[in-house]
């Protein structure tokens, strides 16, 4: 995810904005709402707050800012509908009377397409943010709201339903404005109509309602491992295939070398095990037979005597206060003891995230080291730069 703001429809930049006034964001703190969710602002917050103030779906109550009773109904309306009071809530919003009656004639001007001056040229922000002019003159909707010319696009038969991208929940804009109005007091976005379904998202919400809501959006039932996932039901992974355990990490990192191999030992479950599905057995095995691999099958392996256990030892690495060891030195004995830590992993465009893992292997790939674990924040496997890895205690 890039960290770019973008330009979003006026309806949706609104729609923020009332939806940060619900939470009970303060007013001081509202663009934080815009600039966390990566929305170009312009012009200023207190433009909208304005022209939301003058369409009577915000109040200001001592210098804080409330919704009206109107505000649902309002983003409600049809879009033509919406486009009219916009534009009616702009000429009217500022108190002085010379400026509403400049705005009124700047409108005219647009109208019957007189010369704009360089005076006119100041008030046309809030018409470029409206979406009615740019560059000087007047846009699709412009010519059809101003000049009564031309027609609007004809809306989609049927509502497009929302859609699942991993673990993110898409809505598409100006189609379910209601149903987010709803959503959002479950889920906060990421991005504009964007919502992440993560243990963080889901800490105070209702999961029954959470999950209605969100059918209604798909159309469709929620995936299972969603749904598992909001219920806070235990996710358990089963995986059919072939189990091959090598005697030591080492042989395994030294097959992973050869990308032909590669493609085939890619699903780690230790340090020294990987699981490979039934119909690549022949392929592979055909391969490690070519550069000496022993097969051994399970049936094979002697018996291996028990040893008396006289003590209960524990495997644990004391945390090094300060700076005190290389990353790789420590990651390595988390791998030889199977143990997981936690760490801040800091993914370009994106938020640093908080990581438990598992080390599994570690591989020198060009100019980067890589270290592929199973990542219980995520429960899968995962790979991992080292350069992104930030952990207590190393450099």
């Amino acid at each position: 995810m890039d960290k770019t703001s973008s330009s979003y429809p006026v309806v949706y930049v609104i729609f923020t904005l009332t939806q940060a006034i619900r939470r009970g964001i303060p007013r001081k703190n509202i663009w934080r709402e815009f600039r966390r969710q990566h929305i170009a602002l312009q012009p200023r917050l207190i433009f909208w707050v304005t022209l939301c103030t003058q369409l009577g779906i915000i109040k200001q109550i001592d210098n804080e800012l409330r919704l009206t009773n109107h505000t649902r109904a309002w983003l409600n309306k049809p879009t033509d509908q919406q486009a009219i009071d916009l534009i009616e809530a702009w000429q009217n919003a500022p108190k002085n009377k010379k400026a509403r009656q400049f705005r009124k004639k700047l409108l005219w001007k647009l109208k019957y397409n007189q010369p704009i001056t360089a005076k006119d040229q100041t008030a046309l922000n809030g018409l470029n943010a409206l979406g009615l002019t740019a560059n000087n003159t007047l846009t699709r909707w412009g010519k059809h709201f101003i000049q009564n010319d031309g027609k609007l696009p004809a809306p989609p038969p049927t509502t497009p339903p929302c859609w699942m991208d991993q673990t993110t929940y898409n809505a598409p804009l100006h189609f379910h404005l209601d149903l987010l109005w709803r959503l959002e007091t479950h889920l906060r976005p990421n991005r504009p109509s964007q919502y992440p379904l993560n243990k963080r998202a889901l800490r105070n919400s209702d999961p029954h309602t959470l999950i209605s809501l969100l059918e209604e959006g798909l159309q469709s039932q929620l995936p299972a491992h969603i749904k598992a996932l909001i219920l806070g039901q235990p996710s358990i992974r089963v995986s059919e295939g072939i189990v091959l355990e090598f005697s030591s990490p080492a042989e395994l990192a030294q097959l992973r070398r050869q990308p032909v191999l590669r493609k085939y030992i890619q699903e780690f479950l230790s340090a020294q095990s990987v699981l490979i599905p039934k119909e690549q057995k022949q392929a592979l095995f055909k391969l490690l037979q070519r550069r000496g691999a022993h097969l051994q099958q399970y049936e094979d392996q002697p018996p291996v005597p028990k040893e008396k256990r006289t003590h209960f030892p524990r495997k644990t690495i004391l945390q090094p206060v300060g700076k005190t060891m290389p990353k790789l030195v420590l990651i390595e004995k988390y791998k030889q003891l199977g143990q997981a830590f936690d760490m801040l992993y800091r993914n370009p465009g994106r938020n640093p995230e908080q990581r438990r893992i598992t080390p599994l292997a570690i591989e020198q790939r060009g100019e980067h080291t890589y270290i592929i674990a199973h990542c219980q924040t995520r429960r899968a496997q995962r790979t991992f730069r080292l350069d992104r890895m930030e952990i207590p205690g190393t450099w």
